[in-house]
């Protein structure tokens, strides 16, 4: 039995970790619009919160929060 079948994860959720475990920060699905505001896109079918994040920073920091939160979960610690 591997450890996602134990997982609270969802499938969406496990790929997410997979791809950044793969491809790292440059993974992150920030994306720029115009006139530096920067957005959190949907990935493996989870969509980012509604917001426009002012700087690539902020933007990088929700996503790391939301990741943290993700392997919380497939820690059993949520």
């Amino acid at each position: 039995m591997n450890d996602e079948s134990n997982s609270s994860l969802t499938e969406g959720e496990a790929n997410i970790l997979k791809h950044i475990i793969r491809w790292g920060s440059d993974g992150y699905p920030i994306q720029k619009l115009r006139k530096s505001r920067w957005l959190w896109t949907e990935m493996y079918g989870i969509k980012g919160p509604p917001v426009v994040y002012k700087t690539k920073g902020e933007a990088v920091t929700a996503f790391e929060r939301y990741l943290d939160i993700l392997r919380d979960k497939k820690a059993g610690r949520l």
